[in-house]
């Protein structure tokens, strides 16, 4: 199977119309100039997406340690994180697009890495021996819920109604406990993983610089970063609901996990 094709590099543009195009043709873009504050980046969300807007919560810093993300047990500077969607702790109602922006880069390391979920679904569906999977991602309820967060039990690849289909790889992602058949959910969760993982060690890899901001469809995209040793790296991170995301959650909202908690 070739996953070389499945690594997006995002134009560098400067203005505002031609990213709008980008975004909606590749998936992803890099904007630059912009004032690289929460307020900056919440600022530019709003110039970039208008009345398409259907939330847009308060930002969160990115950065070694974390703050609010409370999943988070221990240093991640050194380990690759992989591509994945962000969001997820939201269930089936994550963000549809994400940003974030500079403030200061690593000198050594923390390279972003995106993979486009479409080509990645269209190569499984192309390949006589694994079209069954891809089939399968469509149609088989999993359980994708993140440990302590909202419930989601639904197809890694679902259609919004709104002529989005949205692809999700997530770190928890395990066959249903009602699952009829939970080995072969298993073969098709361990597939669509590997497949990831194979699609990111071939695609490009660039680095936000201050002043950059990198707009993500996320439902479309997963994206990842190299490990890094510049612990005063930091970004900002800003998720956005639009008109086209399958819904808003009826909850508190940030750019992370701090409201996204199962309620008893």
């Amino acid at each position: 199977m070739n996953f070389e094709s499945c690594g997006v590099l995002p134009r560098v543009l400067n203005d505002l119309e031609a990213a709008k195009t980008e975004l909606a043709t590749s998936g992803a873009v890099i904007f630059e100039p912009i004032d690289c504050t929460e307020a900056g980046t919440r600022a530019f969300a709003q110039e970039m997406f208008g009345d398409r807007l259907r939330a847009l919560p308060e930002g969160a810093r990115v950065f070694e340690g974390g703050e609010h993300d409370i999943t988070r047990v221990q240093a991640t500077n050194q380990k690759t994180t992989p591509c994945h969607t962000d969001g997820f702790a939201y269930g089936d109602l994550y963000p549809d697009f994400m940003l974030l922006s500079c403030v200061k880069e690593s000198e050594v390391g923390g390279e972003s890495i995106l993979v486009d979920g479409y080509k990645v679904l269209e190569a499984l569906a192309t390949d006589a021996n694994l079209s069954w999977a891809a089939r399968a991602l469509r149609e088989r309820e999993i359980d994708q819920t993140e440990t302590g967060m909202q419930t989601s039990l639904s197809p890694i690849c679902m259609d919004n109604g709104k002529g989005r289909t949205m692809v999700r790889r997530t770190l928890e992602q395990r066959p249903a406990e009602k699952s009829k058949d939970p080995e072969k959910d298993q073969q098709m969760i361990d597939l669509w993983r590997e497949s990831i993982d194979a699609a990111s060690r071939f695609a490009p890899q660039f680095k936000l610089l201050p002043g950059q901001v990198v707009v993500v469809d996320n439902y479309r995209l997963m994206h990842g970063r190299q490990p890094y040793e510049d612990l005063n790296r930091m970004l900002w991170r800003v998720w956005v609901w639009t008109v086209d995301c399958l819904n808003v959650p009826d909850m508190p909202l940030a750019s992370d996990t701090r409201y996204a908690t199962a309620r008893g």
